[in-house]
């Protein structure tokens, strides 16, 4: 099973780094974030099969994946379920994608709930990972606005949620500052590191958290 695991995640990576290179040249145009799920789901799916080496093992890709997490339904992303010889384990992929302009032109704003949203996905991918059956799981984010990455400065206190270029979370971390008039309670118990790539005028970064 731990080769297995081994093979989708390495061919998880390549799906990001595919459809990374086919967003950032435009042979992709999404919309908003739900374009950017299906997508990239449908890289995944389209390429599991490269990781299939036995009888006894199989892949699947599901969608909006309800979990209960502290008797609260979350819907999570994406959920790999790996099976190999009748176990059977589950890999969650969270993503997020924010444009700078919206669809009407505008500018779309509200970058302070972008900032906290991606905080609370890793605090869920780490919730996931306490569950029986579910793996460490992955966090994939995009965006088109170059100054979330290399910010001119860093006052407002949504920074306290920094995604920023070489941004580094610290485990055992907890985060309150309040965002958009509403409380926060965050706590991420593993290490992040925020290491952006650029292609085209887009950027993307995947986060794993370690101990």
């Amino acid at each position: 099973m731990e080769d297995l695991i081994k093979r989708v995640r390495n061919v998880i990576d390549q799906c990001w780094n595919s459809f990374s290179a086919k967003t950032g040249s435009e042979l992709l145009v999404l919309n908003k974030e739900a374009s950017m799920q299906l997508n990239f789901a449908y890289i995944l799916k389209n390429s599991m099969d490269l990781v299939i080496y036995h009888k006894d093992e199989s892949v699947g890709i599901e969608l909006e994946t309800s979990i209960e997490v502290n008797n609260h339904h979350r819907n999570c992303d994406i959920v790999v379920s790996i099976q190999k010889d009748g176990e059977q384990v589950f890999l969650p992929i969270e993503m997020k994608y924010y444009k700078e302009y919206a669809s009407s032109g505008g500018k779309r704003g509200a970058v302070d709930i972008f900032f906290k949203d991606v905080y609370i996905d890793l605090e869920l991918l780490e919730s996931y990972s306490k569950l029986n059956g579910y793996l460490d799981g992955i966090q994939l984010t995009m965006t088109d606005f170059r100054r979330i990455i290399y910010p001119p400065n860093k006052n407002s206190k949504y920074w306290n949620y920094d995604i920023s270029q070489g941004a580094k979370i610290k485990a055992g971390t907890n985060y309150t500052t309040p965002i958009g008039g509403r409380s926060v309670d965050i706590t991420l118990n593993k290490n992040y590191i925020f290491d952006w790539k650029n292609v085209g005028r887009f950027y993307f970064v995947k986060l794993e958290g370690n101990l």
